[in-house]
């Protein structure tokens, strides 16, 4: 893939919906705009990777048929939501870098402070909700966001130092931070979603993550679904 101007612009923007998707509860609004705009009937961002292709598809699905009774379809995805990645005790599943790569760390540990370092170095502190640990999905999924607008904002400026260093920070970010639990999330989602939607959101945040990986010469083995540099890379 030729990461230009446009590709990382398109990459910014879908990373900005994956995060949303991820972080915010689903209301009825939102279901209406999503089938208004026909939201997911096409990513700027990442269409060759089959997983964004199919969590579209199955997305389009969930909202053709919803168009039948939004109000239940909101709700539906409300529930799912709340049981998947908040819970009522523990979520089927969790969207904290924590729980998979420090499990006796339950919500916070090293990573969430790690994490935390990460926004800091670009002056952000992210408003969280109910004490949200800084390691969840929603909020790194914002931060690549982030990372990809600093480096577009300094290639248009000619400030290629920025622009440099906004590049190595979502490379550092996502291969500590992101890739390792990947196909650990996606599996949880895939086995507990009943829901198209969940299903197609479980599949789109994933095959943009190993969409935008392989910029930096990482890709994901389709046997154990572990992320690793390509050898020369």
């Amino acid at each position: 893939m030729d990461f230009n101007s446009e590709t990382m612009k398109g990459a910014h923007v879908s990373f900005a919906l994956a995060a949303r998707l991820v972080q915010q509860e689903p209301d009825e609004a939102w279901v209406r705009t999503c089938i208004g705009q026909d939201l997911f009937g096409a990513a700027p961002f990442g269409m060759d990777d089959p997983a964004v292709a199919g969590g579209l598809e199955r997305l389009s699905a969930w909202c053709a048929a919803a168009k039948a009774d939004v109000a239940e379809g909101a709700a539906a995805i409300r529930r799912e939501w709340l049981r998947l990645f908040v819970g009522l005790g523990t979520p089927e599943a969790p969207v904290w870098e924590a729980v998979y790569t420090e499990p006796e760390a339950t919500m916070r540990g090293r990573s969430t402070l790690a994490v935390r370092a990460a926004y800091r170095a670009w002056g952000l502190e992210f408003e969280r909700k109910a004490h949200e640990p800084e390691d969840a999905l929603g909020l790194m999924l914002a931060f690549c966001s982030f990372l990809m607008e600093r480096e577009i904002k300094a290639l248009e400026e000619g400030d290629e130092a920025t622009a440099a260093k906004a590049a190595s920070s979502l490379e550092a970010f996502m291969a500590e931070h992101m890739l390792p639990w990947a196909s650990a999330w996606r599996f949880l989602v895939q086995n507990h979603a009943k829901t198209d939607y969940y299903r197609g959101v479980g599949e789109l945040v994933f095959g943009l993550e190993r969409a935008y990986a392989r910029r930096f010469g990482i890709t994901c083995d389709p046997e154990d679904g572990t992320f690793s540099y390509a050898a020369g890379a």
